[in-house]
């Protein structure tokens, strides 16, 4: 044996201790390795995940929104956006389009008033839950040193122009949850729905074809102790700025003629409406199609309305 050979045998038997202790801390090394990487592969397959099913429920929210003319679609749309917003309820386009769908099926499909009742209120607490989130509300309300409804309309005063969908279709909800409520609930309400609205028209009056004067309109109307001309100078302003989005002379006709003994005017709304294309806005075709169907009804009510 060579001095070279010898050498390298005896340093090997000499390390032999230090060998076997230096492969046990590289086995389990590698295993830690191993098991964080696999921890890091699967937090971030869950996180891949849940962004491909958020996806893929939002792109079918959306297909089916479209075709909202169907009730089974419509109802889908509503289902789909749900579950899209409970994965995800800080994304404003789909807590815009899930409080939209729950304004669409309680108004137009829904015949039960607890049912309509409860999507409205779903449709209220979803765009609440994202208003009072942000920023600029929770900066207004901060200003305030006072009581709840106090910094509620601290903070609604205070919102941005890009949050104005979620205003409008949260304060959209909310008046139509109040339409059948008692005169009561809807006058504690006022400063309220009223804060919004006109935050609103400061930041974008022709919001969903002038969306708030509309509301204005409705509220006016069957709120006492209002002069009926603001209701109708709302009404006016709506169907100017956006003369064909057909709601606007239904709720005309059902709030404000009716409440003004009107039944020329009430009329001749509703017929409008019948006579309409509701294709002229592409983009609410199904609602105008729906304005439609309130109207005839609407009519068959005519003799009880103005008795």
């Amino acid at each position: 044996m060579n001095l070279f050979k010898f050498l390298s045998l005896s340093s090997f038997l000499d390390n032999s201790h230090s060998v076997k202790k230096f492969n046990v801390i590289t086995f389990f090394s590698l295993i830690f390795i191993s098991f964080s990487c696999s921890s890091k592969i699967e937090t971030f397959n869950k996180y891949v995940s849940k962004e491909k099913n958020i996806q893929f429920l939002v792109a079918q929210g959306k297909l089916h929104w479209d075709k909202r003319v169907n009730i089974k679609d419509a109802n889908l749309a509503k289902l789909f956006l749900s579950k899209a917003n409970e994965l995800n309820p800080d994304n404003a386009e789909i807590v815009e389009l899930y409080a939209r769908a729950c304004h669409f099926v309680g108004y137009y499909l829904q015949s039960n008033l607890d049912k309509s009742d409860s999507l409205f209120i779903e449709g209220m607490n979803t765009t609440w839950s994202y208003i009072i989130s942000t920023n600029a509300y929770q900066e207004g309300a901060a200003l305030f040193d006072g009581d709840s409804t106090g910094k509620k309309i601290a903070g609604i005063t205070n919102i941005s122009k890009e949050i104005v969908p979620i205003l409008y279709w949260w304060v959209s909800n909310y008046s139509r949850y109040l339409s059948k409520k008692p005169v009561m609930d809807r006058l504690q309400s006022r400063d309220l729905i009223e804060t919004a609205l006109h935050r609103i028209l400061s930041l974008e009056p022709d919001y969903f074809y002038h969306g708030a004067n509309r509301l204005f309109g409705g509220i006016y109307a069957r709120l006492p102790g209002v002069e009926l001309n603001l209701s109708m100078n709302n009404f006016d302003k709506a169907i100017t700025g956006s003369p064909n989005y057909l709601g606007t002379y239904v709720v005309r006709a059902e709030y404000l003629h009716t409440k003004s003994g009107n039944r020329e005017a009430f009329t001749k709304d509703l017929q409008m409406v019948l006579n309409a294309d509701p294709t002229l806005l592409p983009n609410i075709s199904p609602e105008n199609l729906f304005e439609q169907e309130k109207a005839k009804q609407l009519l068959l009510k005519e003799a009880s309305l103005f008795e």
